[in-house]
């Protein structure tokens, strides 16, 4: 047994044989699983990837980083760790693959000793030749393809600019397949593709699909947890998602200089046409609870117990696209957090990205000047502090983009409080010079505090009819229910067809919902009230049926048709 217990992860076993043994002598036995295989991974591009490179100056991922809408990469850590690979749970068809790579050749067992030459031949053509000295110290004249070789061979697949492959071999025992490979990224393909199936291009439509293009190329990319940002990232989200259309058992795993993230995209548990997406990265855990910090001290969860350092995995929910969705832009959101074990690699389920935490401290600061942290202005702009007046709007134009999705779930007190913290910055009158000055900026903050309150409203409203309940949990009635959307498109819904008839689209999606109630039509269809209570039904169902007819007449377009996109809501 290798005795490594100051190596991080050293108290991690699989099927009883200690990680680090298994990652060095060949097990007695293939690993018959993937999710087997990927929990290995895991923990080996973990500390590989991530440990390995940390010291007292690492870059710590900021916890806003690894919360959707994810911001594009502002800084390239050339020096840092960066792979993409794929895992393939079956043999390779070299010709079929329908990706370029270079393929090694299993070395059997015994070791086919030409084979062993040829595959160690092609790894020394690929790698960069300053890195020729160190490789030949690693490897030797030693095996290069088998999976307890992996973990050695890491460093140096840092150092090649495309990705790797593993595969199993005839014996069905995980193997390093193949380098040097290019994923297939047809980034126009699939932007037309999937702008065409949600709605937003058509045929011909010139304007239409410039208008629309970022859009929906932000929504293809977040759908697989990433920003607009480089090749290999771009290339790692589009691969998956073509290898899970063609139904294979996969995980992409991709590590970038700047996201110093690495990030599985995998067929395990994918839904709905999307793979799954998880994301692993060194975070400051800054807890709010103090028990909580005190519990990863205790139990040996921090990796830099002097910068909070823990290991943070975070599991992320895909949502579909509809046009009359309340939140149209939300393409991802976070399951579940884990804080990782350095040495067993157990994990604590804990909220290390404060998603739970009062947004409203937050908030306080940015419009009082206290706010020192750093946050991304329209996605390229680095803002530190909100100091002057110019940063502070910056800081709420970025903070009411970023957090939309979050707010707008608020209950109605907890919200209004947000609008009054708003209010008394937007609206001071010490303010009025400095506002002047920056107008553009004021307005693009006021407008994206109006469409938080409508999403804000939306929600609330859609809420209402899911559950037959008020923002309070207290059970309404159905004829409750529907005097509230009458009374709403009687006093609304002018105003919503004339300035904002995408929100009246997606109000009218609402009504039409509980239009199509199972119950409400069975009483409609009979036409025979039994009793006052449900004459009183039939009233506000027939008076909310003409409103919603009204105002489509008008111009907005039906909200009845079904819900397009590839993902669960």
């Amino acid at each position: 047994m290798v005795e490594q217990a100051s190596r991080h992860f050293c108290q991690v076993q699989v099927k009883g044989t200690p990680l680090w043994d298994l990652c060095t002598v060949p097990p007695p036995e293939p690993m018959a699983e993937l999710a087997e295989v990927l929990n290995v991974l895991d923990f080996v591009h973990i500390e590989a990837g991530l440990l390995g490179a940390y010291q007292a100056d690492y870059p710590l991922v900021e916890p806003r980083e690894l919360i959707p809408a994810f911001d594009a990469p502002l800084i390239e850590y050339k020096h840092l760790p960066a792979f993409s690979m794929v895992v393939l749970d079956r043999t390779l068809s070299y010709q079929d693959e329908g990706f370029q790579f270079d393929m090694l050749a299993p070395e059997g067992q015994p070791t086919d000793p030409t084979r062993a030459a040829q595959n160690r031949a092609l790894m020394r053509e690929r790698l960069p030749r300053n890195q020729l000295a160190d490789f030949e110290q690693t490897l030797g004249r030693r095996t290069v393809t088998r999976f307890s070789r992996y973990n050695q061979l890491l460093p140096h697949l840092f150092k090649m600019d495309r990705g790797h492959v593993l595969a199993r071999d005839p014996s069905g025992a995980m193997h390093l397949a193949g380098i040097f490979a290019s994923f297939p990224s047809d980034l126009d393909g699939e932007i037309k593709r999937y702008g065409r199936l949600i709605g937003k291009f058509n045929q011909g439509d010139n304007e239409l699909y410039a208008a629309n293009r970022l859009f929906v190329y932000r929504f293809l990319m977040e759908q697989s947890g990433f920003a607009i940002c480089g090749e290999r990232h771009t290339s790692a989200a589009l691969f998956a998602r073509r290898l899970l259309r063609r139904r294979e058992r996969f995980a992409v795993k991709v590590l970038g200089n700047s996201d110093r993230t690495i990030t599985t995209l995998t067929s395990l548990g994918a839904r709905h046409g999307l793979p799954r997406v998880e994301k692993v990265a060194l975070v400051a855990a800054m807890c709010d609870r103090k028990e909580a910090e005190r519990l990863l001290a205790e139990q040996g969860f921090f990796v830099d117990p002097a910068r909070r350092t823990v290991i943070l995995r975070v599991h992320y929910s895909q949502h579909a696209y509809h046009p009359d969705n309340v939140l149209e832009d939300r393409a991802l959101s976070v399951l579940r957090q884990e804080v990782v074990h350095p040495q067993s690699g157990r994990t604590l389920e804990l909220d290390v990205l404060g998603l739970g935490h009062d947004r409203l401290l937050m908030l306080n600061d940015i419009v009082r000047g206290e706010f020192h942290g750093t946050i991304v202005y329209r996605g390229r702009e680095r803002v530190e502090g909100s100091g002057d007046t110019k940063s502070r709007l910056k800081c709420l134009a970025a903070w009411l983009l970023k957090h939309r999705p979050i707010v707008a779930e608020y209950s109605p007190d907890h919200f209004e409080r947000v609008t009054r913290i708003l209010a008394s910055f937007l609206d001071d009158p010490s303010q009025e010079d400095e506002m002047a000055r920056n107008q553009d900026l004021r307005q693009e903050v006021v407008k994206a505090l109006a469409d938080l309150r409508m999403s804000h409203r939306l929600r609330l409203l859609e809420k209402l009819v899911q559950n037959r309940a008020d923002a309070s949990g207290r059970k309404l009635k159905l004829v409750h229910v529907l005097t509230i959307l009458v009374h709403v498109l009687e006093q609304e819904g002018q105003d919503l067809a004339r300035q904002h008839p995408r929100s009246l689209r997606k109000l009218l999606r609402i009504c039409r919902k509980q239009l199509t109630e199972r119950d409400l039509q069975r009483l409609a269809q009979t036409g025979g009230a039994k009793s006052a209570y449900e004459r009183e039904v039939l009233g506000e169902y027939r008076q909310l049926r003409q409103l919603v007819e009204q105002l489509e007449i008008q111009g907005a377009p039906s909200a009845a048709s079904p819900a397009l996109g590839q993902a669960a809501v």
